[in-house]
């Protein structure tokens, strides 16, 4: 194993968290796809050191290249509304609009592009340096 994945995996074991997290991947192992675009969102429960995947939840894609006057707000809202029960969302590309609405839910936003499994474990880091500080 990498030193990496080493330090990850020391920092996810420290956490007792629990926390639900949203994520955009088109296939399942890499986070690789766009809040707007995506019409799928992978639901996982991560515990610890732990992590689960609980759901797949559907939605319909708002961002069409900028080109979302009339159905975009609609379409954004019901994206929004589909994760609003999670704590995070970890996703390749988010506009700022939409992390300015998700942040009104509570949902921490997090870019990132590498392997879900990563990505993941990269969350809880933030996570855990975030709660350091309050």
């Amino acid at each position: 194993m990498d030193t990496e994945c080493t330090i990850l995996n020391e920092v996810a074991k420290q956490s007792s968290e629990t926390f639900k997290v949203a994520v955009t991947s088109k296939n399942g192992k890499l986070v690789d796809q766009h809040f707007g675009q995506t019409t799928d969102f992978m639901i996982f429960e991560i515990t610890g050191g732990d992590y689960k995947f609980l759901e797949t939840r559907s939605t319909k894609k708002y961002c069409n290249g900028g080109n979302e006057l009339n159905n975009g707000y609609h379409r954004r809202k019901e994206a929004i509304e589909t994760i609003s029960d999670c704590d995070a969302l970890l996703s390749m590309k988010i506009g700022l609009g939409a992390q300015k609405k998700l942040g009104e839910f509570g949902i921490d936003c997090v870019e990132y592009c590498y392997t879900v499994e990563r990505g993941l474990k990269y969350l809880q880091i933030m996570r855990s340096k975030k709660s350091e500080k309050n």
